[in-house]
């Protein structure tokens, strides 16, 4: 039975608290307890009070393990619960820690749990986090080896060892070829992280908007467009389910290429005009295990082998988005799409369902009949939300049935769903073509790193309304009842709710506080270039900066490259310990001994490797008998100054006798 040590216990227990805290958040409550219970029995076991547990306790814990997580997360398959197990694992292996071999299983299981933590989270202080906690585990292990040392030495020494590791570290990073980082397998796929879904019904964005976290950030080249101009286009919706009375997607069309009609064919690049300036940015888009992407409309085609785009003139990412993801657009404010339109695509936009909202359909008749053209019935119908009374709330009443006539006629006061939702249908009960636009509206400018970030309560439904000769147009019914809205931001359009009552203490709720202001915009900025550059380090933007700066070169000579700096810091890191032996500071007794040694070995009595000073001095004497008062005078000196208990401090002894020794010789 292999007692460990003590020092090395705790360090190992501090460790696995460490990892276990990563986490805690997203075990269940009976993990944690578990965890802490093992702990404690493991150090009950080290006092000798309680015995290690026999095999059908194990076994018992094992399976009831494996059953509560599976009621614990409702399911056994998906990343969050199989993290849990690694983290059961890890607990319960100290409960069999008998051996020596068994304890370095529980170090590696620990280094390995850590690494899970990058799987949700790359974000700047979890990475200082882990890197302690990664500092701690490796202090276990030399706790281990050396059970003399104490946690505080183990620690400082694991902190050196790691930071002498940080240049190979930095080199592989740059110069090793880039695959898919592991954070990239799927978390909880069947959940949608975004503000932003593919059906609209009354309440589900009110629901979201609450949410200050991060949606996606934008760096333009140039001039930022106004805050009014911001309209991240992510999804269109263009059917009305009458049974949920939700907008709904339809199936997206071909990419390329779309069906008009059952015959017609035809290319969708050819019904898009590009006018005015182009406006080219990038984004850094945070995973939300979706297909679809944001971009201002309209958008060129990307050479991005991932992207494509949409009949609807929007953009469909062919994997689901489940780590960070930057891409590169370009996109004109000003444009013309779908001049003509076909009979097909015309009634799609104008399809309702029968017997639905009556009282929807008699307004739109009634402002119809007393519209001369499209254009017209367009005005009449945001001049009925402007005079009618309605209200913009966070907090709009629940409605049930038909509910745009409720909202229309009866509660008037909803979120910017309610507003284009029941204008999208007044417009087509009026045989106006129209669709629903679902993305995000503004964002806040940082120019401490020069982008736009996007929040969620930055999500945002419009309208698109089809006139003859026009193609397209973006309404926003929004605009009309609270155009602060549009032009400020959320915040200012809701004065008198409380803004982000949902989340807490959160740093975006004093953005009138200068200094917190200027906080957070700068760690902002921190995390955005970390988020560009160390954790979007991809392989495309490694070749790119490769070819900047080493020229065009390929795979064999990006290895030429990793093998050339390998050796080198290898062969740096071999001098910087050559020197600092050679370097060494001598005692000046050593030295004069030294000097002693060296000026009988010009007499050619040269000390071998290995002997003693006394050996030497009798080797020397026997050989040079007329030299030997002198030589047992330097030795006995030598002997007294390293090794009597009243040694004296200074050399000075020493050196007087080597003197009188020179003398004699040469007499």
């Amino acid at each position: 039975m292999y007692q460990i040590p003590r020092n090395a216990l705790a360090l190992m227990l501090v460790s696995i608290a460490l990892v276990i805290l990563s986490h805690v958040m997203r075990l269940p409550i009976w993990v944690t307890l578990m965890c802490i219970g093992c702990c404690a029995w493991r150090v009950m076991v080290f006092h000798g009070r309680w015995s290690f547990p026999g095999r059908w306790v194990k076994a018992f814990f094992v399976f009831g393990s494996f059953l509560g997580v599976g009621f614990g997360y409702g399911t056994l398959l998906g990343l969050e619960p199989w993290v849990g197990m690694l983290v059961i694992a890890l607990v319960l292996k100290l409960l069999e820690m008998h051996r020596k071999q068994d304890a370095y299983t529980v170090v590696v299981l620990a280094y390995f749990v850590a690494l899970t933590e990058f799987l949700f989270e790359q974000s700047i202080p979890y990475t200082i986090y882990m890197y302690v906690t990664i500092t701690v585990i490796t202090s276990a292990l030399i706790g281990l080896n050396q059970a003399e040392v104490s946690p505080k030495a183990a620690f400082i020494k694991a902190s050196v060892m790691l930071a002498q590791a940080i240049p190979m570290m930095i080199l592989l990073f740059v110069l090793f070829p880039r695959i898919g980082p592991l954070w990239t397998v799927p978390v909880q796929s069947n959940v949608a992280k975004t503000g932003v879904t593919d059906s609209m019904s009354p309440g589900n964005i009110a629901e979201l908007v609450q949410s200050d976290a991060l949606a996606f950030r934008a760096t333009f080249e140039g001039e930022v467009p106004a805050y009014s101009q911001l309209y991240w286009r992510g999804l269109v919706l263009s059917y009305f389910n009458k049974g949920h009375q939700s907008w709904t997607q339809e199936r997206p069309g071909l990419y390329g290429r779309t069906l008009q009609g059952k015959n017609d064919v035809a290319a969708w690049k050819d019904n898009m005009e590009y006018l005015g300036d182009p406006v080219k940015y990038s984004v850094i888009m945070e995973p939300t295990n979706q297909n679809w992407v944001f971009s201002l409309t309209l958008p060129e085609m990307t050479e991005q082998e991932r992207l494509g785009l949409v009949r609807d003139f929007r953009f469909y990412s062919f994997q689901e988005i489940r780590a960070r993801f930057q891409y590169e657009l370009t996109s004109y404010l000003d444009y013309r799409t779908d001049v003509e339109l076909t009979d097909f695509w015309r009634h799609r936009y104008t399809l309702l369902p029968e017997d639905d909202n009556p009282r929807t359909r008699a307004l739109g008749e009634t402002l119809r009949a007393d519209s001369i053209s499209d254009d017209d019935y367009l005005s009449q119908v945001l001049r009925h939300f402007m005079a009618e009374g309605f209200a913009y709330t966070l907090k709009p009443p629940m409605l049930e049935g038909n509910t745009i006539d409720q909202f229309l006629f009866e509660t008037k006061r909803g979120f910017c769903e309610h507003f284009a939702g029941s204008f999208v249908y007044l417009m087509r009960a009026g045989g106006v073509p129209a669709r629903v636009v679902v993305g995000y509206q503004g964002g806040e400018f940082n120019r401490r790193g020069n982008y736009v970030a996007v929040r969620q309560f930055d999500a945002h439904a419009w309208a698109e309304v089809w006139m003859e000769g026009q193609g397209w147009i973006r309404v926003d019914p929004t605009a009309v009842v609270a155009p602060q809205r549009i032009q400020e931001g959320l915040e200012f359009a809701v004065e008198g709710e409380e803004f982000l009552a949902d989340v807490g203490l959160s740093p975006m709720k004093f953005r009138s506080t200068l200094w917190i202001t200027e906080l957070r915009l700068q760690f902002s900025a921190l995390n955005h270039y970390w988020d560009a550059w160390v954790v979007g380090y991809s392989p495309t933007m490694q070749m790119e900066l490769l070819n900047r700066y080493l020229g065009k070169i390929d795979r064999k000579t990006m290895g030429m490259y990793l093998l050339g700096g390998f050796f080198t810091i290898f062969a740096l890191v071999a001098l910087f310990l050559l020197m600092k032996r050679s370097s060494r500071k001598l005692a000046p007794v050593e030295k004069e001994y030294l000097r002693y040694c060296q000026y009988l070995a010009g007499q050619g009595l040269a000390r071998a490797v290995g002997e003693g000073p006394i050996d030497y001095g009798r080797r020397v004497a026997s050989a040079r008998p007329d030299l030997a008062p002198g030589i047992n005078a330097v030795t006995n000196a030598y002997v007294r100054l390293n090794f009597a208990e009243d040694r004296p401090g200074e050399p000075e002894l020493l050196r007087k006798a080597y003197r009188n020794l020179r003398i004699r010789s040469f007499a």
